[in-house]
């Protein structure tokens, strides 16, 4: 991991990223200069690079200076300043004054226009975004924005300087939220929906960290960020998009203006003073019981191929049992419903599904789930539903323990928690794509790195099938009546495709 030999970079706004972003460019070995909105400042944050440096056990050469004089022989400047469009305009005409000729310019912005920037500067072709992950000094991704003036000079350029400092570059069009503040978008929304509607964040957290494999839930990550933060971000991709999908949730207006913003005002989704996160999920799981003797068990229905398979299941596997578990992960035919009933007739059933149509459909005294067995150990939302008069049996229980498959009770909403995330979270892959925003691979890189996730969304429709990604929200748009659940248009011809040819 090494930059071209002599190369200066300069980088301005000494926030968190600003600091982090130096710290790359020093260890990759480039000469870097720091600026903020003045010397003292700028001196105060060379002094918490070094502190932060010695922490990680580094060293650093970064030196501090005035703006003009960090410019003189840069040939990369990068602006990690406040994310308000009219001050980086500001700061963008002192560049362009101070700069080489041929200096590249570099916005770390996580939002704004970076063809707006390149008319600040003056000089489009040079101007491109390098979107870095907090930290900077650890995440591996980072986004190049090539707005519609930049050269192609300039993102080869930035590209190979990506690849020098040791990270993974995605390309994305210059367009609100770029990738992964925008693909991620909805995931934050429905969280944010399921707490209005009466889930408790931890439980919300609990199944996205269990049944996703995410490695931070939704609310969490959000108060650790900042829910001013965020609302920000949904008020700029609502003003840009025009679309309702992308309104802000309105409770989170009511904490941001109590200053309830999160982890660091002590409140936000969680009460942060009372209780963690990390106790909270505690509080919530159910862990399983002793593994029951002599159960025998049969799994049936047209998605119950994966429960089947898998190795925790299969000892108990036996045709005839008297405990039924019937998968069907979409709304369910009439043939679905035949099958169901036939074995209702015969055994005790549990509903394996997350589709709304089961709180019309489910049978009187049968149970109602959500296993997710794609990985080593099962994990499973209950629905426990005393308005909808829907609580589990007691053979629920015996069925965990027997998995030793930790839950979580939810209630009887539209797609349940999981799926409802992830289906939320696909769709609006999708819609990245089609827009010719990203390509699909860059979309999956892009969610792994800067996410943790397991996989990424188009690789998570591969996984599950896109027909019943496409069903799952064609459901949730039905029982909700709202447009944030429709399906984008590729997602409905890649269905299309399947059905033809099924």
């Amino acid at each position: 991991m090494s930059i071209s030999p002599g190369m200066t970079v300069a980088v301005a706004g000494l926030g968190p990223m600003g600091r982090g972003i130096a710290r790359v460019f020093d260890r990759a070995g480039a000469t870097v200069i720091v600026s903020d909105i003045s010397i003292e400042a700028a001196n105060a944050g060379l002094e918490q690079i070094r502190q932060e440096a010695a922490a990680d056990g580094d060293t650093i050469a970064i030196k501090a200076d005035s703006l003009e004089s960090s410019l003189k022989d840069a040939g990369l400047f990068i602006e990690a300043i406040v994310e308000n469009m009219d001050i980086k305009a500001q700061m963008l005409g002192k560049t362009k004054q101070y700069g080489r000729p041929d200096l590249i310019v570099a916005s770390n912005t996580s939002s704004l226009s970076v063809g707006e920037m390149g008319k600040a500067f003056g000089d489009s072709s040079r101007v491109i975004g390098m979107h870095f992950f907090n930290p900077p000094t650890k995440m591996r991704l980072v986004e190049v924005i090539k707005a519609a003036g930049t050269s192609d000079s300039v993102y080869d350029r930035v590209i190979q300087i990506v690849d020098e400092i040791g990270k993974t570059a995605v390309t994305c069009a210059d367009s609100p939220n770029f990738v992964v503040n925008r693909v991620c978008r909805p995931l934050y929304y429905e969280a944010q929906l399921l707490a209005t509607q009466g889930l408790e964040p931890a439980t919300i957290d609990t199944i996205a960290r269990n049944a996703l494999g995410h490695r931070m839930g939704p609310l969490e990550l959000l108060d650790f960020t900042g829910l001013h933060t965020h609302l920000a971000s949904s008020e700029t991709a609502l003003r840009e998009f025009g679309d309702p999908r992308y309104r802000p949730i309105p409770p989170v207006r009511t904490l941001v203006r109590n200053g309830m913003t999160g982890k660091a005002a002590g409140r936000g989704f969680y009460n942060h003073l009372v209780e963690s996160p990390r106790d909270a999920r505690g509080r919530v799981t159910i862990p399983a019981g002793p593994p029951p003797e002599g159960i025998r068990l049969d799994v049936i229905g047209p998605h119950a191929e994966e429960l089947r398979s898998h190795a925790a299941v299969k000892p108990y596997l036996s045709d005839d049992a008297p405990l039924v578990v019937f998968c069907c992960h979409r709304t369910p035919t009439s043939d679905d419903l035949d099958e169901l009933n036939k074995a209702v007739g015969k055994a005790r059933v549990i509903v394996d599904s997350s589709d709304a149509a089961w709180l019309h459909t489910l049978p009187v005294d049968a149970s109602w789930v959500r296993l997710h067995a794609w990985r080593e150990q099962i994990f499973a939302e209950v629905v426990d539903d005393e308005v909808a008069h829907i609580v589990p049996t007691g053979d629920v229980a015996t069925l965990l323990a027997a998995l030793q498959a930790p839950s979580v009770h939810v209630l009887a909403l539209p797609g349940l928690v999981a799926d409802r995330l992830a289906h939320c979270l696909a769709n609006e892959a999708f819609a990245v794509v089609e827009e010719g925003t990203a390509r699909p691979e860059d979309v999956n890189i892009a969610l792994r790195l800067a996410m943790n996730h397991p996989v990424g969304p188009l690789e998570y429709v591969d996984r599950v099938g896109v027909a019943t990604v496409y069903g799952g929200l064609r459901s949730m748009l039905a029982e909700f009546g709202d447009p944030r659940y429709r399906p984008t248009q590729l997602m409905r011809r890649q269905n299309g495709a399947v059905a033809r040819n099924a």
